[in-house]
């Protein structure tokens, strides 16, 4: 069975625009498959899913806080679109067995030309404002005409006790058989069934639990897999909403909600053989649950530093996490109120309370309008916000043609961080710090680069090898000829990257070795040949 050229069209576009992952650093491959889609697609509606091989990905422990991580999935650029393509092919399918949306929240399928995948970007939010407003009324008190007006939140008396319930280690926890199951009841072709099976086989070394933690496309995976958990709940009358595995029950009294963890406890273990999280498993007060509700809020202010900021970014934005602003086109008046003072202040009152979630969130608002005020401070206090490295990466970057100061002192901190050893333990803060040295021009520093190449691993490799093609490293790259063959697949595609900058003779020569020893199945490889010609 072969996927339509529609389909991969959209899954590039998706990918170019999302990115893989929302938690890896950019793959560069991405730039290239975009510029050059065209003929890769020729090759896409050639690969039969039947016998089509998915690829080796990579693993990288990640930070949720300052003490908890998560093993998160990279796929190989070309399986990335190939299950994106599956996806928006067959998605309907699974999307119109869901729950209704003001129930279940989450990653609600709706693709659109651009690229979303998912309906609701701020389906979070949405969630835990209808949580809100299932126990209590808000209306906006204004007591004197020069007070600034206020949100008043009023309970109501319907649900005087929540619960909240979180299913442990969801995603690892998920059964092979439940997947295949509810894609048979979806009416998801064999042949897609059969090869996301393959797929799912191979990630986890053929272990029967688990499917990936990273791509955009696992979520609806995911959700598909709690499709009985919720028809259950409703057959039963039980009323609940949830966002992925955060559950909320709303109770007439303590007893109510006691039984409402039980019921969900045994639900989950016959079903799945899931069990609940003991720490995240609660029962509230109405009052106690409308606090969770504001901390709970991304978007709602916390802080009174926050206010004007949030307010700013999300005037330009629209909400929307992947729109990109023109610093330029910002009001004088709105840059005055996203002065550095603000900025920093804000930062500090995150990383003084130890919230993460909104640090992130603030730093990828920051990357949206490409405001440098928070560059120095985040290399200052980088031991601080360790958590949120990737994100503050990311951030730096957007500033690349912004920031004023020199670029040369920012790329030596940088090299330095390297050698701290928290960042030495994990190779992910390893490949966000010197993915700032892929995407900014201005970072050059290939000399400190290249003395690290020799001894370091094969992750770090690759991001040296791909900031190298901004600079005058021909020689070395052409060096390296010989020792190329023995990298793994995403450092020999970093190289075959940076012999874009060898001269004609000796890329003629070296890419001819290169493509020899190529089999049918290297799509990727060759198209990066191709481009790099």
């Amino acid at each position: 069975m072969k996927l339509n050229e529609v389909s991969y069209k959209w899954a590039i576009d998706h990918l170019f625009k999302e990115s893989d992952t929302d938690l890896f650093p950019r793959p560069f491959e991405l730039t290239i498959i975009n510029d050059l889609k065209t003929e890769l697609i020729k090759e896409l509606v050639e690969i039969d899913l039947t016998n089509y091989a998915w690829h080796v990905a990579r693993r990288f422990l990640i930070p949720k806080d300052d003490i908890a991580y998560r093993n998160a999935t990279q796929l190989h650029p070309i399986d990335s679109i190939v299950l994106a393509a599956i996806i928006y092919q067959f998605g309907h399918l699974i999307e119109q067995k869901r729950a209704s949306s003001d129930i279940v929240f989450s990653y609600r399928f709706a693709p659109l030309r651009n690229g979303s995948l998912y309906s609701n970007k701020n389906a979070w939010n949405k969630f835990w404002k209808d949580c809100q407003e299932e126990i209590s009324v808000a209306r906006r008190v204004q007591e004197d005409d020069d007070d600034e007006p206020y949100m008043d939140y009023s309970l109501k008396s319907h649900y005087p006790f929540v619960v909240t319930c979180d299913i442990s280690d969801f995603y690892n926890q998920i059964y092979l058989h439940t997947i295949e199951n509810q894609l048979i009841s979806c009416g998801i072709p064999n042949a897609v069934k059969n090869s996301l099976k393959s797929l799912l086989l191979n990630l986890n070394e053929n272990s029967s639990r688990g499917i990936p933690i990273g791509p955009h496309s696992s979520h609806i995976l995911a959700e598909m897999s709690l499709i009985p958990i919720d028809e259950s709940l409703i057959l039963q009358g039980i009323p609940f909403k949830r966002y992925v595995d955060d559950i909320v029950f709303f109770c007439k009294n303590e007893k109510e909600a006691r039984i409402r963890v039980q019921q969900l406890a045994e639900i989950l273990d016959k079903e799945q053989r899931m069990v609940l999280q003991r720490q995240k498993t609660k029962i509230y007060s109405d009052e106690e649950f409308l606090e969770l509700t504001h901390k709970m809020l991304i978007e709602q202010p916390v802080y009174e530093s926050e206010i004007e900021i949030i307010e700013i970014i999300r005037s330009y934005t629209g909400s929307d996490p992947y729109l990109k602003i023109n610093l330029d086109t910002i009001d004088e008046d709105d840059l005055k109120k996203l002065s550095e003072e603000n900025i920093v202040r804000l930062l500090n009152d995150y990383i003084k309370k130890k919230n993460y979630e909104k640090l992130r969130w603030l730093y990828r608002r920051l990357s949206q309008i490409g405001i440098p005020h928070a560059i120095d401070y985040s290399i200052e206090n980088f031991e601080d916000i360790i958590p949120a490295l990737n994100d503050v990466c990311l951030y730096i970057n957007s500033c690349a043609s912004n920031y004023t100061s020199d670029w040369k002192v920012i790329g030596e901190q940088i090299l330095e961080m390297l050698e701290d050893e928290i960042i030495k333990a994990n190779p992910f803060y390893q490949i966000s710090l010197l993915n700032l040295f892929v995407y900014n021009k201005n970072l050059n520093h290939v000399n400190g680069l290249i003395k690290l190449f020799k001894n370091s691993n094969e992750d770090i490799r690759r991001k040296i090898l791909l900031a190298s093609i901004h600079y005058n490293s021909a020689g070395w790259i052409y060096q390296l000829k010989e020792e190329q063959a023995r990298f793994s697949d995403w450092t020999k595609r970093a190289y075959i990257i940076a012999t874009k900058s060898l001269p004609a003779d000796q890329k003629r020569f070296l890419h001819n070795s290169i493509k020899q020893k190529l089999n049918k199945s290297d799509i990727l490889e060759r198209l990066i040949l191709q481009w790099a010609k």
